[in-house]
């Protein structure tokens, strides 16, 4: 039989505060007291989580190098200068593509995209991609979701001619990339007040300083991502996942719509559990398996019939991709059956294998 090695850990809560938080806001002690457990102590930022209507988003132009990324892009789109997004092959990395490039499209850019292959190329901005963009005649390489350790490829496209601006959310290295401007909220200095965006909403936050409002039409493909890249659903994520939610149950683009079908999910009835369970491992099949254009074209689609279809390729990959899953942990598990008794006692993640 198998143990569990981790264990709950209970804490004595703030019982002074949770009675404030319960009688200042008409809520259960219960209530109250999760509150003080995640964090939440105040009756200002309890209102926030708990009224999320209320909420707004917070100001773009907070994030540093937004001023040099909005300067850019209104030059590149008034000089018809073309622009390349390039982007990443996980569902938060496709949202952010989608998101970047159709939010630029609508302001009148003349925008592609670009996402390496991770089995030809690996992962982020490379030089054989910058070299191709180049001969393709682009001025301008926006990453989204990627690119704040990528030092060979901002020095490659400096050499290149190409003005390179990056948006991302991973942690910063120690040494940044000798971009034209960077957007990421946890680069250091930056006096944005939430750190935690997903690729997608920094693309979105993006698009929201470029247009003068937030995005309301692109609300749907960020809350994708935030929701499929796992970041805490507090401040900014939280309200980008509920407005995105209820715009997915309401009028869902067509590959949205196309994926949901394919994925059994109702969308009167949908919720984060959704996202992360049925819409996220379908997206991120394409680029595991083969390719992340696909998943992109399929965020991208406009009309049912280019949906249908491609969402049922991605619904290929994603059987694919679990067939492989499985076959390599019951491979696993037989190799652990060949371990001498004592090696097998330590072997407990074997599902359901040992006794």
């Amino acid at each position: 039989m198998l143990y569990p090695e981790t264990r709950w850990k209970f804490e004595q809560q703030d019982e002074r505060a949770a009675r404030a938080l319960a009688e200042n806001l008409n809520i259960p002690p219960l209530i109250a007291r999760l509150l003080i457990a995640r964090g939440i102590t105040t009756v200002e930022a309890a209102e926030r989580f708990i009224y999320i209507d209320k909420n707004d988003f917070h100001d773009p132009f907070l994030l540093d190098g937004m001023d040099d990324v909005v300067r850019r892009l209104k030059q590149a789109i008034l000089g018809h200068e073309k622009i390349l997004v390039f982007g990443d092959y996980d569902a938060d990395g496709v949202s952010a593509t989608a998101i970047m490039l159709l939010g630029l499209r609508a302001l009148g850019a003349e925008a592609d995209y670009y996402v390496p292959n991770r089995f030809d190329e690996g992962y982020g901005p490379n030089v054989p991609a910058l070299e191709k963009a180049r001969k393709e005649r682009y001025s301008l390489v926006v990453t989204v979701d990627t690119g704040i350790a990528a030092i060979e490829a901002a020095e490659a496209a400096r050499h290149l001619g190409l003005d390179y601006i990056v948006t991302d959310h991973h942690e910063p290295p120690p040494e940044l990339p000798d971009a034209y401007a960077i957007v990421n909220p946890k680069k250091p200095g930056c006096p944005y007040p939430f750190k935690s965006l997903a690729g997608a909403g920094v693309a979105f936050k993006v698009i929201h300083a470029l247009s003068g409002r937030a995005p309301e039409a692109l609300l749907d493909l960020a809350a994708v991502g935030t929701i499929c890249d796992l970041v805490p659903l507090v401040d900014e994520n939280r309200l980008i996942a509920a407005k995105g939610l209820a715009a997915l149950a309401a009028a869902p683009r067509p590959g949205l719509r196309a994926l949901m079908k394919v994925a059994g999910i109702l969308k009167q009835d949908l919720t984060a559990d959704d996202i992360g369970f049925g819409i996220g491992p379908r997206i991120n099949a394409a680029g595991r398996m083969d390719d992340a254009r696909p998943a992109v074209e399929l965020l991208l689609a406009d009309s049912e019939a280019p949906a249908d279809a491609l969402a049922e390729q991605l619904d290929d990959y994603n059987r694919e991709r679990k067939a492989v899953v499985d076959q390599i942990a019951a491979e696993a598990c037989a190799e652990v059956e060949r371990f001498p008794e004592e090696e097998k006692k330590s072997a407990r993640h074997c599902p359901g294998k040992l006794a």
